[in-house]
């Protein structure tokens, strides 16, 4: 192990046994295996006769499940080398009240992120490559809006912070301090979903930073991280399901 890992480790405030080096390296292996599994998915649709471009259901149904797993097995590749327990990655118990504050700030950190992606449409102009991202991952129906609500809820939210504030954030900020991972692991979560849409990274990178900071605030509690990115998740879904086509 890295001499700035095993520093992690010492038992310094908020230590554990990983740190930067294991956090950039296990996103780096997480950002390549979800290219890898994308360019696979799309080559087993395409053999399918599935369209790309206009497919018969939205791609999300099919491309979330996928990327999550992946997404999941490669963190936890990196959890099981680092000997890292449950409570180190931050799962602790969530009260009733507690679910519903993240809710609140899941529909400010939505207005926040919504906010920056209108700026960036009035100043640069409508981008065609999101308009057409968006008709792709939006449910037609309200039977695939439950589906990609649930999975909003089950997979996304969970995995995704399993991976970026449990594992990352925390590697980053037991090395480098707390503000300085992060802005870095926000950072790297808006380049992440900027692999879609480019237009998407600074949308994400605010979202990034409202999760992460009250991941700090809360006592590096993941799963309420988890309940709020699912529920931010399940209302974007809602409202471009509501706009319609």
């Amino acid at each position: 192990m890295s001499t700035i890992d095993e520093y992690a480790g010492s038992g310094r405030p908020g230590g554990g046994v990983w740190g930067a080096k294991s956090s950039l390296a296990c996103f780096i292996v997480v950002v390549a295996g979800v290219l890898v599994v994308s360019i696979a998915t799309s080559l087993a649709l395409t053999l399918g006769g599935v369209s790309l471009k206009d497919p018969q259901y939205p791609l999300s149904l099919v491309s979330i499940p996928v990327n999550e797993s992946a997404i999941l097995l490669l963190t936890m590749l990196f959890v099981r080398r680092s000997k890292a327990s449950l409570s180190a990655l931050g799962f602790k118990r969530v009260s009733a009240t507690m679910a519903f504050g993240m809710a609140l700030l899941a529909l400010a950190m939505l207005f926040s992120a919504a906010t920056v992606a209108w700026l960036q449409n009035a100043i640069l102009g409508s981008d065609p490559s999101e308009e057409a991202f968006t008709r792709l991952v939006t449910p037609r129906d309200p039977a695939q809006l439950l589906i990609l609500i649930t999975f909003s809820m089950v997979l996304v939210g969970p995995v995704e912070e399993l991976f970026f504030r449990g594992y990352v954030q925390k590697g980053f900020e037991d090395s480098l301090g707390r503000v300085k991972g992060w802005i870095l692991a926000s950072l790297l979560f808006g380049l992440m979903h900027g692999l879609n849409v480019v237009r998407a990274i600074a949308p994400t990178l605010v979202a990034g930073l409202f999760l992460g900071f009250i991941w700090q605030r809360l006592g590096r509690n993941t799963t309420a991280v988890a309940i709020m990115h699912g529920i931010y998740d399940s209302i974007a879904l809602t409202l471009s399901f509501l706009a319609g086509p």
